[in-house]
């Protein structure tokens, strides 16, 4: 017969389960916020109509973070959840569990504010377009949900398993990849429009960081389609190892993966001729406008 410590623990188990269903709604309402947004954008330039577009993007970004810190809150009550039916709580669940100071209205700090809080906390190796030095660890040691550390020899002798990447005359072959999850398990992954490739491109179309006129690749790219991964599931501390280096410029990878990643998260890519660069989110009301 289970103890009442083990019926209180799935009774939250079961509430915490809930959370799994309201994500993927609010991802759905940020898709279509951001779609209104560049619709009203587009049809006019008054300024009440860029404004009113300016507010849905703001309202598909909060959805966005609260659907990222629910699925934090998710991942921090599981372990909770296992630690009270084991009776083994030694420490806290990873990550600080000291809650962010309310605003003087009682709600949640301004996201501004829990970001800068959370930058605060990047070890110096892990800041924006800085890449890490030869023999240092990936990931970060905490966060949640964390994913598989990989050192570096490992990723440089999976990435040198990676077919090579030979430009043709007439068309580009497709960027391949590695992303080998916590659990140990590798998935393949390829450049091309598929699998997050339209939430790419809707996102950043959202955010004005599209030409209007054009055609950008970019969205197609593996490193922004697997930020968007990120970003939709929650992940905080990814590693993939690719067969091309990173695009830069305007239009790059580099420049749009501090857009995409959700706040806090980093993402550490392995390329080819010994590359490896961690990605973090900086703030970019600081650093630059779309």
């Amino acid at each position: 017969m289970p103890s009442e410590l083990q019926r209180v623990a799935q009774e939250l188990l079961d509430s915490l389960n809930q959370i799994e269903r309201i994500v993927p709604y609010l991802h759905d309402r940020a898709r279509k916020y951001r779609e209104a947004a560049g619709w009203i954008g587009g049809l006019s330039s008054n300024q009440n109509a860029r404004m009113a577009a300016m507010q849905l993007d703001e309202a598909a970004r909060r959805s966005e973070e609260a659907a990222h810190y629910l699925l934090q809150a998710h991942a921090r009550g599981r372990s909770w959840v296992e630690q009270m039916v084991s009776g083994a709580r030694t420490a806290e669940p990873a990550g600080d569990s000291t809650a962010p100071r309310p605003d003087a209205s009682g709600g949640s700090p301004p996201p501004a504010e829990r970001r800068q809080n959370e930058d605060q906390g990047e070890p110096e190796a892990k800041k924006p377009d800085k890449a890490a030095g030869a023999g240092d660890d990936v990931s970060p040691k905490d966060g949640a949900p964390g994913g598989r550390r990989i050192t570096d020899e490992e990723g440089h002798r999976i990435q040198r398993k990676l077919p090579i990447r030979e430009e043709v005359p007439v068309t580009s072959p497709k960027t391949r990849g590695k992303w080998i999850d916590e659990n140990g398990n590798e998935e393949d992954l390829a450049s091309g429009e598929h699998d997050e490739f339209e939430d790419v491109r809707d996102f950043l179309r959202g955010k004005g960081l599209l030409p209007p006129k054009g055609n950008v690749t970019t969205p197609s790219h593996v490193e922004v389609k697997f930020a968007m991964r990120m970003r939709q599931r929650g992940l905080m501390h990814e590693t993939i190892i690719v067969n091309k280096l990173p695009c830069t410029g305007k239009w790059g990878c580099e420049r749009f993966l501090r857009y995409i990643l959700p706040p806090g998260a980093t993402l550490t890519v392995f390329g080819p001729d010994g590359f490896k660069r961690t990605y973090t989110v900086p703030d970019l009301n600081k650093t630059e406008q779309p």
